[in-house]
């Protein structure tokens, strides 16, 4: 079973909430972990789903041409890296309409996926679903099962699924289990914790027959990247372990088969009826 392999391709400062006006403040290095990550997916033959900010679509073209080049899928993640509840439904669909302009002309190939920043599609967002579809858009990866300050669904379905209001396609983020409670795998999650935890949450998907969902930052194949204050929770989850990312990500990749999201997500709804959920099942 092929399991999807997702990056949110953001640089170091848009991870940690630095305002979008600060940002050329700071120095560029999202190259490095983009670099290293490509490097990792060649030596394993993986390909994956790339979802870039259009920022960085417009500043740093030759760096999503280079992802498009060596066979990667590209989605989008936004232009400016905002929360959806921060956003109204005009600025949403004008973050993912530029965003997807940008990528598809630089990479001359559709964009069909969307990943929130933050994962912020939650009870109170669900507006943004429709915008989606009515952009363009075929597939979301936008929810998470765990509940945490800034987001999470915590009865979102742990499979992929059809969206019955908006017609999208859902593939939200797989978890494991610890200590009674469900962890993503991938991001901080996978640094933090031991690594076995998050092969066990691959394999539990594995067992109950459904691709699982793998997600990362170019910045955490960067531990050299700049360190700022900032709030406790945001910088532990931000800068832990970070020397991690890298091993841990190889052995991920010889333990299992990855491939870009929109190819495991054709691959299972050839073979599963999907099943359709509406958005009164998010709200209770």
């Amino acid at each position: 079973m092929k399991h999807a392999f997702s990056v949110d391709l953001e640089d170091w400062y848009q991870g940690i909430e630095l305002p979008f006006g600060e940002w050329e403040r700071h120095p560029a290095r999202v190259d490095i972990g983009v670099g290293r990550l490509l490097d990792l997916l060649d030596d394993a033959g993986t390909k994956g789903t790339f979802f870039a900010l259009g920022w960085i679509g417009e500043k740093h073209p030759a760096l999503i041409k280079e992802i498009a080049r060596r066979g990667h899928e590209l989605g989008s993640h936004g232009r400016t890296h905002e929360k959806l509840y921060n956003l109204t439904p005009e600025q949403f669909r004008e973050e993912i309409r530029s965003s997807k302009a940008v990528l598809e002309d630089l990479s001359g190939k559709p964009v069909r996926c969307f990943r929130a920043p933050f994962f912020t599609v939650t009870e109170k967002t669900l507006w943004a679903l429709d915008i989606l579809s009515k952009e363009g858009y075929a597939i979301d990866c936008s929810m998470s099962p765990v509940k945490t300050w800034r987001y999470g669904i915590a009865n979102c379905p742990r499979e992929i699924f059809r969206l019955s209001d908006s017609g999208l396609i859902e593939f939200p983020s797989s978890t494991f289990r610890m200590l009674g409670k469900d962890l993503n795998v991938g991001g901080a999650y996978f640094r933090i914790f031991p690594y076995f935890l998050s092969r066990s949450g691959l394999r539990d998907q594995e067992r109950a027959g459904r691709p699982g969902m793998f997600y990362s930052h170019p910045w955490e194949y960067d531990p050299e990247h700049p360190r700022v204050k900032m709030e406790w929770k945001a910088g532990l989850t931000h800068y832990a372990r970070l020397t991690q990312m890298g091993p841990n990500t190889r052995r991920l990749l010889a333990d299992f088969e990855f491939a870009p999201v929109s190819e495991v997500v054709n691959d299972y709804v050839r073979s599963h009826e999907l099943r359709s959920v509406g958005d009164d099942l998010f709200r209770r």
